[in-house]
């Protein structure tokens, strides 16, 4: 009989489904239904009464909900039918139109006082080609006097340090009907791109209801801060103010993750 190598065996790899638009729908809007962070920056920079605002990425409505309270007329886009169909089933202000549009793909006969790409949608685009073909359509659509809002992912000194390692996070969601899902983020980066997998680990934690373990992967660009600085330059932009985090603290080149950028087109 041959002897039993115990180091020779090994756990059985984990198998994780894949998952659909409509999951991921709800699990994102249980993420970020609460999330207010970035509304201060938009708030602040968008005029109380008449103006016009397109939101590209609009994701389920969470940003534009709050900003339709200033009265402004809103439009928002997103490539995601499953996305507009849960902004659509929320209580939604009558100055918001949601439409299914790509951003690298504008078809709009109107011009904006405001334009904003929130919470790191531009770098989902990944390729400089296509960052470019998207901000110059938003010149087009843009007021000559009008503002360009956005929020991007710049990838700060511990995502550079990875090398070969990925960095793990994860968070407790709680489901409204009950039970818990736990989000597993698994982020590596490599050539300025960022890989970022996202597992869901869904506990119903009701009888006879089965457990699930989701995933799906997305990639983003991780440009430094000064390539994106000048990619809205070649586009037509000139940069009004930048700030780092949350806080809005005066930009400063440096270790920083999030970058707020407000924008004119010249």
């Amino acid at each position: 009989m041959a002897a039993d190598i115990f180091d020779s065996h090994k756990e059985p790899d984990e198998v994780f489904l894949p998952l659909s638009s409509e999951r991921y729908c709800q699990f994102y809007d249980m993420e970020m239904a609460n999330f207010h962070a970035d509304l201060p920056f938009y708030l602040e920079r968008i005029k109380t009464g008449p103006s016009t605002v397109l939101e590209l990425g609009c994701g389920c409505g969470r940003l534009s909900r709050q900003l339709a309270a200033t009265g402004a007329d809103i439009t928002a886009i997103d490539l995601s039918l499953s996305m507009l169909h849960l902004a659509k089933l929320k209580a939604a202000p009558t100055n918001i139109s949601y439409v299914c549009m790509d951003m690298t793909e504008l078809a709009l006969s109107r011009q904006f006082d405001t334009v904003i790409i929130p919470y790191h949608t531009l770098n989902l685009l990944i390729t400089v080609d296509k960052i470019k073909k998207c901000l110059k359509q938003i010149r087009t659509v843009l007021k000559k006097d009008g503002r360009l809002l956005l929020q991007l992912f710049i990838p700060d000194q511990t995502i550079m340090d990875l090398g070969s390692k990925k960095l793990f996070q994860f968070q407790v969601l709680e489901q409204p009907g009950g039970g818990k899902v736990i989000k597993e983020i698994r982020r590596s980066y490599t050539r300025e791109q960022l890989t970022l997998e996202e597992r869901y680990r869904v506990r119903p934690q009701k009888p006879g209801a089965a457990n699930e373990d989701l995933n799906h992967t997305l990639y983003l660009a991780a440009f430094p801060a000064e390539k994106w600085q000048a990619l809205l330059h070649d586009s037509g932009f000139t940069i009004y103010q930048q700030f780092s985090g949350y806080g809005l603290d005066p930009f400063k080149p440096g270790n920083i993750s999030c970058l707020f950028i407000e924008a004119n087109r010249f």
